[in-house]
């Protein structure tokens, strides 16, 4: 067997050939079993290939007699006179190129989540690591948590673990071993496009994206709009959670388009059933109903089950001591000063004993 000690290359049409580590080199299998594959080197030199070394991100590599391969030089001889070869390695580095064009060419590819911490996901491309940030997240997968919770974080992100996620390559730096993917920046073009064509007054089919205690984020095309409490419907909601759970397919009403943001509505796509009940009433009517608070804003009573009523404070002289003149449940008359269509409310004047 020819070593590098009695010959460094012998080739006529490529003249000498030179073995250096982290090198790649090209050549044909001459013998493969699970343990380790030999290779026909120019030169005349052999390769070996370990087990260890035959590993790449499709798993062991799998290689025929006559077959021509690639691989990566990473010791030019060892004992037994062998060049040692990677294909493991040939394959890191073909990724790693692959990386930079990606980037260049901002074109997106799929990457498996295998870990998550509270900053974000860790993913695998082709046997290399990579990370996605929490901020480059869709607002399909952001985790939506109250307080900034890290442990609640990590939970919520933890669930996207075993998932493959649509990603585009925003930072390659191979000498510190660091590749950064956004699955925001995958559908920026998407998101761009929806949001050039939607307008106040549209109306658009989407799915809710996050739930939290001032109402829900509701997705459309890689755009996440707020629809707020006050907007999920006429009547009160004190709890946005009873009515909508993330996946839910909602119909909402754009209200406002300013940049990124996004602000919906799903109560005025219906028609305010507050309308009819203010048919009933007229002004200087005389209504009764039961107090049910009172704040720095006014008296509060509940004339039926859909209507309330206001006194202002200054309707009662004082406005202090208002737990000596009033008790919750107390019954009280008042006379009709406005129906405020916009509060859901009558406005209300104290009326005397002989008027109620």
């Amino acid at each position: 067997m020819t070593t590098m000690n009695n010959l460094i290359a012998t080739d006529d049409n490529a003249g000498v050939v030179l073995y250096k580590p982290g090198q790649n080199i090209t050549g044909m299998v001459i013998d493969a079993n699970p343990s380790r594959i030999l290779v026909d080197l120019p030169g005349g030199m052999t390769g070996i290939i370990t087990k260890k070394e035959q590993f790449t991100h499709e798993g062991a590599e799998a290689v025929e007699v006559g077959q021509e391969i690639e691989a990566t030089i990473i010791d030019d001889e060892d004992e037994a006179g062998l060049v040692v070869l990677s294909l493991r390695k040939a394959s890191q580095d073909k990724t790693w190129a692959e990386l930079g064009r990606l980037m260049e060419e901002k074109t997106t590819v799929k990457a498996k989540v295998y870990e998550a911490n509270k900053g974000g996901l860790m993913v695998r491309f082709k046997g290399l690591k990579g990370f996605v940030p929490v901020s480059q997240l869709t607002p399909e997968h952001y985790p939506r948590v109250g307080g900034a919770n890290a442990a609640a974080i990590l939970t919520e992100l933890s669930k996207l673990v075993g998932l493959e996620l649509v990603v585009r390559v925003i930072n390659v730096d191979r000498e510190r071993d660091k590749v950064i993917f956004s699955e925001k920046e995958a559908y920026a073009e998407e998101a761009r496009k929806a949001l050039a064509e939607l307008s106040a007054g549209d109306t658009v089919n989407g799915r809710v994206s996050g739930v939290v205690k001032y109402g829900i984020f509701v997705e459309y095309k890689g755009v996440e709009g707020l629809v707020h409490l006050s907007e999920l419907s006429w009547d009160h909601v004190p709890d946005a959670g009873r009515l909508y759970k993330v996946g839910d397919k909602v119909d909402v009403l754009v209200l406002s388009v300013d940049g990124d943001k996004l602000s919906f509505s799903i109560k005025r796509l219906s028609t305010d059933p507050w309308l009819a009940i203010a048919e009933q009433y007229d002004q200087g009517q005389i209504v009764t109903g039961k107090v049910t608070r009172w704040n720095d804003s006014g008296v509060f009573i509940q004339i039926n089950d859909s209507v309330q009523g206001a006194f202002g404070l200054d309707e009662f002289g004082v406005d202090d001591h208002m737990d000596l003149r009033l008790r919750e449940g107390q019954e009280m008359s008042g006379k009709i000063l406005a129906v405020n269509t916009e509060s859901h409310r009558l406005e209300l004047a104290r009326v005397s004993d002989d008027e109620a």
